[in-house]
């Protein structure tokens, strides 16, 4: 059972901080729900897999309703995947229904999935207090940069994870 404790809602003018722990199919249940009812969502990153854009633990991520620009190479979807495991992912290639994900961590593993497995994209992350959003001359620099070989990237983790100040 993996528990999750953070969800705000970001659409008052101050934010109303709401901490709940509970399971995972209770807590995406619920972050689905407000996400369709059209609020932005933010949640405290879970996992290792989007590293180093993404930290487990540190950083904080924004979610929103998927619109038809989420759909394309380099966005950040939610997934619910048909086995009932949810992930957080970057679109590597889009194909009809069809959507093929990696997390910037995984090497080798990929996931595939249709569109109505979307459950939000991931439009902003909060690092140190500091907003980087989908578009922002620092997303797109990372997104660009990060080695898509497999070599190199396993390389650029290797860096990331013994360089201390590369990973605060």
């Amino acid at each position: 059972m993996t528990i999750f404790i953070l969800i705000r809602n970001l659409q008052l003018s101050h934010t109303i901080l709401e901490i709940k722990i509970i399971q995972n199919d209770l807590f995406f249940r619920e972050l689905s729900n407000r996400i369709a009812d059209g609020e932005r969502v933010r949640i405290r990153a879970k996992g290792n897999s989007m590293l180093p854009f993404i930290r487990d633990g540190k950083d904080e991520i924004v979610l929103e309703k998927t619109s038809y620009n989420s759909f394309q190479k380099g966005r950040l979807l939610l997934i619910k995947m048909p086995n009932e495991n949810y992930i957080l992912h970057r679109v590597k290639k889009i194909s009809g229904n069809n959507i093929l994900l990696n997390g910037d961590g995984n090497l080798l593993l990929f996931e595939n999935c249709s569109r109505e497995n979307a459950i939000a994209e991931a439009t902003e992350v909060i690092r140190n207090g500091k907003s980087i959003k989908v578009g922002h001359f620092h997303w797109e620099l990372y997104r660009l940069l990060w080695p898509k070989n497999y070599l190199l990237r396993r390389l650029g983790l290797a860096l990331y994870r013994r360089i201390p100040f590369l990973n605060k």
